[in-house]
């Protein structure tokens, strides 16, 4: 019998210190990583960011798109540049289709103080009709303003890390695929969530440079603007379309760019007319030189501050003359 209970007793301290080795690995892995609570790295990692370093009462202005809201729009000129935009946050996540950009503005109601929001887009945004799987805004709101029990919380850390291996590899990877700023999976954000890359020379990836985007462009996409609009001004907040620059060698030596855009403009900026959004194209009016991109659509952090400076002076000359 005493056999028994020591080998009962050694099979508990067994497992119990498992437990608490896997309890401090979770610790220390969501107190430096972000935890997989989306399926997309570059959302995780946001929503981490948001959590730890935003307060979500202050924030006043939003920025969401792809990589070209999070790479060519800095949020810390943005609020340099305007007298309207103080708090800025930059929501947005690579990759991200309208679709997706659709669903990341459900998590606007984080953000009771909220009075603008700048979608940041160029027409290579909208060929795909991609979504978030298993996307739980309100859970995110929740999580983002520490509003989780203890309980909730537990169950969301050993969920996101009930794939121990997952974890260990996200950490491996971390600093070579996402803490190099000459890279474009980088993710070194700065105050607001803006991702500005500093890529130049030998840096640019020529295929990105040289070859232009194709043409095709899902009708759903520009549905789907239509309806965040419209969703974002019922509620009384401001919302802006801005495209970005695009490369004009490729503009001036591929047909089907240059069709592109011109048919692209023309129908958001219609878009934003009908359901009270206003529309911006940086690449009409900062005509920028190749010094300022990355590749064929992202600018570097060279360009991306002098773009960010140009939405915050159309932002204060727009909302200048609203009553």
């Amino acid at each position: 019998m005493k056999k028994y209970r020591n080998y009962v007793r050694n099979l508990f301290i067994i497992f119990a210190t498992i437990l608490l080795l896997v309890v401090a690995y979770i610790y220390h892995f969501s107190t430096n990583y972000p935890i997989a609570i989306t399926n997309r790295i570059s959302f995780d990692a946001k929503i981490k960011f948001i959590r730890e370093h935003i307060d979500p009462d202050k924030v006043d202005t939003i920025i969401v798109g792809s990589s070209i809201g999070l790479n060519d729009v800095q949020g810390a000129y943005l609020e340099k540049a305007s007298k309207k935009a103080n708090h800025v946050l930059n929501l947005s996540v690579y990759e991200a289709s309208a679709f997706q950009v659709g669903q990341l503005l459900l998590l606007t109601d984080a953000f009771p103080n909220l009075k603008r929001v700048i979608y940041s887009a160029q027409f290579s945004d909208f060929p795909y009709p991609s979504k978030f799987h298993d996307y739980n805004p309100k859970l995110l709101i929740r999580y983002m303003r520490h509003e989780l029990n203890i309980f909730e919380y537990a169950k969301l850390m050993f969920g996101a890390c009930k794939d121990l291996y997952f974890c260990y590899n996200r950490e491996r990877e971390w600093s070579e695929k996402h803490g190099q700023n000459n890279k474009f999976p980088y993710l070194g954000f700065d105050h607001t969530g803006s991702v500005p890359l500093h890529i130049y020379g030998d840096d640019i990836i020529q295929r990105r440079w040289s070859i232009p985007h194709g043409s095709t462009q899902n009708p759903g996409a520009f549905k789907a603007v239509e309806r965040m609009t419209k969703r974002i001004t019922d509620k009384g907040i401001k919302f802006y379309f801005v495209q970005q620059p695009y490369r004009q060698p490729l503009v001036d030596g591929y047909e089907h760019i240059q069709v592109l855009m011109k048919s692209f403009p023309k129908r958001i900026s219609k878009i934003m007319r009908e359901n009270g959004g206003y529309f911006l194209s940086l690449h009409e009016k900062l005509h920028l030189k190749d010094k300022y991109f990355a590749d064929r659509s992202h600018l570097n952090d060279q360009g991306s501050a002098i773009g960010a400076e140009a939405i915050g002076k159309f932002i204060d000359e727009t909302e200048s003359t609203i009553r």
